[in-house]
């Protein structure tokens, strides 16, 4: 880009950013909602099976134990995610919510920073327009989920904010744009990725040596280098993740489970371009350089699926969240191209996407014990914690359970979570962040064959398999249904 057209957008930014304050206060208030709103669902939702393993590493003795721990471990979580978990699990003296209030922070202050980068690049109202239709994504699921997801959502924003707003030969910036990276892969090293629509654009500038994306490989390598231990083990175990396996089916899905809210807005938008918008010749001409990168964020997905099918053997939207503020941003510009003249269009794309957001919140809300994470995780722990009185009165003391995920979240809430034990395959990617675990801290019971039949009598195994069936009758025990629902229950005999 040459020196005139770098003059003339930034005087069309400065133009841009003299608008009405109100803007700011719509803005605070919409993050607000959403801070609050996720905070209620963290201190009402119980933990799912990824989260517990969250509370179980955030409240090991102390960091070299939980150094030791991730380095054995298939997880996929650096530990400086599991530190910053550990300040606020201490400061809300280890409830539950504690763990989620880093998500619920995070989740307002990239809405926020995305409606600045937004508001700068078109006007207030689009950009309050891109804090609405980020509200249609997967991201305000993870402002109450204890996983680095929002953190790692916030942080690219503020990437993308720096790479537009401030001087490509500004040190300061570029020591902050390294250190986001830093930050970043040190918290999930899927972030990586995230330097690949600055690196795109640096190579259709020409200009290689960009000292912002010198600054960011050098925070990134820094970062994968003391994680090198981590990084092979959670490599190895990658290959029993078949049910994460990249495939050509799975690209596409994920572009539409970063916006799984929008489709039924989109429609009704382009119905409202069609008989609202203004002929072609009337809208802007070119893109500006903020716009160029912000479109290249769809490269994301395209980057995690060459890693995961030559590397990682693992493919998941939610490792590559931060594609989500550039493509917001794009879209938002697009709209603000073709529909800014008409007033009524534009309001009519804020109240659209603002209500559909909000709905699904409050839905959320409403539904608030029954939200999905592996199936409804939440009723089905319930249910098995209900019979455990019945099952102690019949003499039941051992409660074995098949479905690695559910014993995690049932021994975790239950009251006597030393008699749960898991009892399914060993040989699974899953298994292996138990035994990890059980090595370090706390013990996590994982049974064999032979230790249930030396406890047969005492033992009720929960949603048992057929293989297990057939395994513990070759054992010499005969199996008798207990319950049938809501939960799976057999005795033995």
């Amino acid at each position: 880009m040459d020196r005139t057209s770098e003059q003339a957008e930034e005087r069309l930014v400065v133009s841009r950013l003299d608008q009405p304050v109100w803007y700011w206060s719509l803005a605070f208030l919409v993050a607000g909602f959403y801070v609050a709103t996720s905070l209620y669902i963290s201190s009402h939702r119980l933990l799912w099976s990824d989260e517990i393993y969250t509370a179980i590493t955030t409240r090991m003795p102390n960091f070299r134990t939980i150094w030791e721990s991730l380095s054995a471990s298939s997880d996929q979580i650096p530990p400086l995610y599991f530190l910053i978990t550990r300040g606020f699990d201490r400061l809300f003296r280890h409830a539950d919510i504690g763990l989620r209030v880093p998500s619920a922070l995070a989740l307002g202050a990239g809405l926020l920073v995305t409606f600045d980068i937004a508001r700068r690049l078109t006007d207030g109202v689009y950009g309050l327009l891109a804090m609405a239709f980020l509200t249609t994504s997967f991201v305000p699921y993870y402002g109450y989920e204890a996983r680095p997801y929002a953190l790692c959502f916030t942080l690219v924003a503020v990437a993308l904010w720096l790479w537009i707003f401030t001087k490509d030969e500004s040190k300061t910036a570029a020591a902050a744009f390294g250190a986001l990276f830093l930050i970043g892969v040190a918290i999930h090293y899927y972030f990586l990725l995230c330097l690949a629509p600055f690196g795109i654009a640096a190579l259709l500038e020409k200009r290689i040596f960009h000292p912002k994306l010198i600054a960011a490989a050098a925070g990134v390598m820094c970062s994968m280098a003391v994680l090198h231990r981590q990084i092979a083990s959670s490599h190895s175990a990658a290959i029993l993740a078949d049910w994460a396996a990249p495939s050509p089916g799975r690209l596409p899905a994920v572009y539409l489970e970063f916006f799984p809210g929008a489709l039924l807005p989109l429609v009704l938008i382009a119905a409202g371009v069609v008989v609202f918008g203004r002929p072609r010749e009337r809208l802007v001409s070119s893109m500006t350089s903020g716009e160029r990168i912000s479109w290249l964020f769809l490269t994301i997905p395209l980057a995690e699926y060459l890693l995961a099918v030559l590397v990682t053997n693992r493919f998941l939207g939610r490792y590559i969240i931060g594609a989500v503020p550039g493509i917001a941003v794009a879209v938002t510009c697009l709209l603000w191209r073709y529909c800014r003249e008409s007033r009524y269009l534009s309001l009519a794309l804020l109240v659209v996407f603002g209500w559909f957001g909000v709905t699904q919140q409050l839905l959320t809300l409403k539904y608030i014990d029954h939200i999905e994470a592996v199936g409804d995780y939440q009723e089905g722990t319930r249910q098995i914690l209900a019979l455990e009185d019945t099952l102690h009165r019949e003499g039941k003391s051992h409660f074995a359970v098949t479905s690695n995920l559910q014993f995690l979240e049932v021994w975790y809430y239950s009251k006597y979570s030393y008699q749960y034990g898991y009892a399914g395959p060993r040989q699974s990617w899953v298994t292996r962040k138990y035994l990890a675990l059980d090595k370090r801290y706390p013990p996590l019971n994982i049974l064999s064959i032979k230790d249930i039949v030396a406890n047969a009598r005492q033992t009720a195994v929960i949603n048992p398999g057929p293989d297990l069936i057939a395994a513990l009758e070759g054992a010499g025990l005969h199996t008798k249904v207990r319950f049938s629902e809501p939960q799976y229950v057999v005795y033995l005999e």
